[in-house]
């Protein structure tokens, strides 16, 4: 049993070996496409397709963008649809729980265009969404075993990871301004930094737009990565270990508390998984690690431990300190106003990606900034009412049920890793907008939902 999970981890089965040639590139093609759509995900590189300069507002949640990760995900899209036609195979939608409410979300938010507040905004974040759910349907069907995911979330991790550290260490930007790093002064208005009341410290960014999603897409990778050190061979936890060891003080190293409970969440759940199941082998790597994770976090926590108590509120840091008093009370104000949006729109919802917008119109003499509630299923339904609402969350809801009526998917490994992702993910839904709105978070969203499908499909 052992070594048929450390193959699970360490091969990607790939059915084209049964065809040759040309008709074999697309799909090869679009593999590496896909490779570098996770490897991409955070970074915060793009293009504006149309500047609308006469909204008020932050304009990254008003223009039309193209990301890097975008291009990458189009292309894995484009390629894999030209592989179907060299080679006609019947496609796969995954389990209905899964694809009927994505399809369903998709619908949600074009029939949202009808009473958006911007309507514009809300078809071409429709025209996401339909992109994000072929991107669903291509991880159904081709990614057959998680190598091919570890390998570019580790890669990813580590770049991001090694631009993070050195971005603390020096407090500033390094100069990779044209791979979309931020401008990163401490002192300067509308940067991410950790206060003591008296010293600016400036949070990791890495390559991304803000430290909790740098800390999001660093814990999601994680939770994968944990499960596959705890399958795969000895041979390959070292490598592994190269890659977790960066990562993890990086993550230290964003200050984000919703990317640290998401780690914390998905790494329990599959400790409680190989305690449920009383694979005692499973667990005899972990002390190593937590050595190793120990040994490297050490340093940074007893120098930082005042930075860290202060988000972890000690002393009643969030009462004290005013950037915690003001971003803790901020959040607070954007769920209120968000409910009382959301109860005056809640059948048409104000047009899906349209929360900062109707934001500023639900109090234009704020002096907030306009932008959507911490709270991704809020979000959801604010956006696109009910309906979208109640799909949204049977996406969140739904697979857990089928985990508790069939338990033994949970022996699998690929499940188990796919699951605690999913969880992850989830959680920090609860705490932030990103994984609903964001390009960064919606890519990790729906990843979830493809690999906990394939890897159901793999079951089976």
């Amino acid at each position: 049993m052992g070594s048929e999970f450390t193959k699970r981890f360490e091969t990607v089965s790939d059915p084209s070996h049964a065809f040759s040639g040309i008709a074999v590139l697309p799909r090869r093609l679009a593999q590496i496409a896909f490779f570098a759509t996770l490897v991409l995900i955070p970074i915060r590189l793009r293009f504006d397709l149309l500047s609308r300069p006469e909204l008020p507002g932050q304009t990254d949640y008003t223009d039309f963008l193209l990301f890097a990760p975008d291009i990458a995900m189009l292309a894995t899209i484009a390629l894999w649809g030209i592989s179907l036609l060299v080679v006609r195979r019947r496609m796969q939608l995954g389990p209905l729980y899964l694809w009927l409410p994505l399809a369903g979300l998709s619908l949600a938010g074009l029939v949202s265009a009808a009473a958006s507040v911007d309507r514009a905004l809300t078809l071409y974040h429709t025209v996401r969404l339909a992109g994000l759910f072929l991107f669903f349907l291509y991880v159904v069907n081709e990614i057959a075993g998680p190598a091919l995911a570890l390998y570019a979330i580790a890669f990813q991790g580590v770049i991001q990871a090694l631009v993070a550290i050195a971005q603390f260490l020096s407090q500033r930007d390094i100069g990779l301004q044209l791979l979309g790093e931020h401008a990163l002064d401490p002192a300067s208005a509308g940067i991410s930094i950790v206060s003591t009341g008296s010293v600016r410290v400036l949070r990791a960014y890495g390559l991304s737009d803000h430290p909790n999603i740098l800390g999001g897409c660093l814990a999601f990778g994680l939770v994968l990565l944990l499960a596959a050190y705890l399958w795969t061979g000895s041979r390959t936890r070292p490598l592994l270990l190269i890659s977790m060891l960066p990562m993890s003080l990086a993550l230290l190293l964003t200050f984000s508390r919703s990317a640290w409970l998401a780690f914390a969440a998905g790494a329990a759940f599959l400790l409680v998984i190989q305690v449920a199941l009383r694979r005692w082998s499973l667990l005899k790597p972990l002390p190593w690690l937590l050595i190793a994770v120990g040994l490297t976090l050490a340093p940074f926590v007893w120098k930082e431990r005042t930075l860290l108590g202060i988000r972890l509120n000690t002393g009643g840091a969030f009462d004290t300190i005013g950037p915690e008093q003001q971003s803790i009370g901020e959040r607070v104000l954007l769920v209120q106003a968000a409910g009382r949006i959301f109860a005056a729109n809640a059948l048409t919802g104000v047009g899906l990606g349209t929360a900062p917008i109707a934001m500023r119109n639900e109090n234009p003499a704020s002096t907030l900034a306009y932008q959507p509630p911490h709270m991704a299923l809020l979000e959801a339904a604010m956006e696109t009412g009910l309906p979208g609402g109640v799909l949204y969350f049977l996406l969140l809801v739904l697979p857990w049920l089928v985990f508790l009526r069939h338990r033994a998917l949970l022996a699998q490994p690929w499940v188990a890793g796919a699951a605690a992702l999913l969880l992850a993910v989830t959680v920090v839904g609860f705490f932030d907008y990103y994984t609903w709105l964001l390009v960064p978070g919606r890519l990790w969203q729906w990843l979830s939902w493809g690999l906990v499908a394939a890897s159901v499909r793999s079951a089976d």
